[in-house]
């Protein structure tokens, strides 16, 4: 079983709860995105059969795979993701992976990540036989499957020299990139989830982007690089991976298309703390919705999510109902046109689904709204929904 240090445990239980802001006397929780791992190994619960289910439901219900690097772009300079984001990553490079999985995630336009002890690749141990450079690299071309280090050995890092965890740590990064031409390596697992400061600055010296644990927990943009924690989904029911990655919670989606709300991944609130308060009443899509008392505009709220599937979409707008709201709240919304500029009377239809307009969208930019606090009364900032409509996307599927 993979396991991680109490300390660590609370390392990152206190880092969730830093990891909330404090708006006038309320919590309201940040942006968070699940990153799940599994082993495609028997002993692990794992089956064929099991993950295709659990693919087959993240792809039917809205959810996108993305990769390490679209993670940290996110939580480094606020890089629009696409809608529910979602990292399966996969530790120890069985076997299965290649034949198994790697088709499953090719047939449904899914990528995932596989974390590699470089020392036994190609090689068959009691644990089972393990994916050949030939293999990785094959995975590797096809975008689906990208491999990165689970250092050389899977070794306990915590029970090593410096000098030995210093070579797992490098050394795997460096055989990565020897026998995977113009493969850069970017990313390591700890083995057993097991590190300390020490591991953390091994590998920022290496050279490595990010680091991931085992910890359960979502990822916020807060989170430490080197501390990132992963939701262990082995042998979970589609029922179980629902409630794991937070699916349970989500509001439902009004129709088709997908929608965005003030705790979503792809919403970015300015000022972080301090200005906008989280309120519950007013019927909000979800938990709560954020308002902000006018102003001159420079807070505001900013939904902006990467296109999965260019063509037209109209776009809503949802706020709570309040007697003191704004009648001139203005939305600005980007497209492939341009930027448009909706005004719109908040103090009628709050609690529902607003109609802003109809545009182009298409994945060469990100398509964002935004609603800041230039308005003559209180402003609310609750959700947005983007609902396909042209024959590009007749065919639409939830992503």
């Amino acid at each position: 079983m993979k396991r991680a240090s109490w300390q660590r445990w609370q390392s990152i239980v206190l880092c969730t709860l830093v990891a909330a802001f404090i708006l006038r006397g309320e919590v309201r929780t940040q942006a968070q995105v699940p990153v799940v791992l599994f082993h495609a190994q028997s002993s692990f619960g794992y089956s064929a059969s099991l993950v295709a289910q659990q693919l087959d439901f993240l792809k039917n219900n809205g959810y996108n795979t993305i990769t390490p690097d679209e993670l940290l772009d996110w939580m480094d300079y606020d890089t629009p993701l696409p809608p529910r984001p979602i990292l399966i990553t996969m530790d120890d490079n069985y076997i299965p992976v290649y034949d198994e999985v790697w088709p499953m995630l090719v047939a449904r336009g899914m990528k995932a990540v596989n974390f590699a002890h470089t020392t036994y690749v190609g090689v068959v141990t009691g644990s089972g036989d393990h994916g050949d450079w030939l293999e990785l690299q094959q995975m590797e071309t096809s975008g689906a499957v990208l491999t990165e280090s689970h250092t050389k050995n899977h070794l306990n890092l915590t029970t090593l020299s410096n000098t030995q965890a210093q070579d797992e740590i490098a050394g795997s990064k460096a055989a990565i990139e020897a026998n995977m031409p113009g493969k850069v390596c970017r990313y390591l697992a700890y083995p057993y989830g097991a590190y300390n400061s020490t591991h953390v600055t091994m590998c920022q010296n290496a050279g490595y982007r990010a680091a991931f644990t085992t910890v359960n927990a979502f990822t916020y943009r807060t989170t430490p690089r080197y501390e990132i924690p992963r939701i262990g989904i082995d042998g979970a029911s589609v029922a179980t991976l629902q409630t794991k990655i937070g699916y349970t919670s989500l509001p439902p989606l009004p129709g088709n298309g997908w929608t965005l709300d003030n705790t979503d991944p792809n919403c970015t609130v300015v000022p972080t703390s301090g200005a906008w308060s989280t309120v519950t009443t007013g019927s909000p899509y979800g938990a709560n919705a954020l308002t902000k008392a006018a102003g001159t505009g420079s807070a505001y709220v900013r939904w902006a999510a990467k296109v999965v599937q260019s063509g037209s979409y109209r776009v809503y707008a949802r706020w709570t109902a309040a007697l003191d709201r704004a009648t001139n709240a203005v939305y600005q919304i980007t497209h492939a046109g341009g930027v448009t500029t909706v005004t719109v009377n908040q103090q009628a239809n709050g609690g529902q689904w607003n109609l802003l307009g109809q545009w182009l969208f298409t994945s060469a930019q990100p398509a964002e709204v935004r609603i800041s606090d230039a308005a003559n009364g209180t402003v609310s900032a609750d959700a947005v929904w983007f609902e396909p409509v042209s024959s590009r996307v007749e065919n639409y599927e939830l992503y």
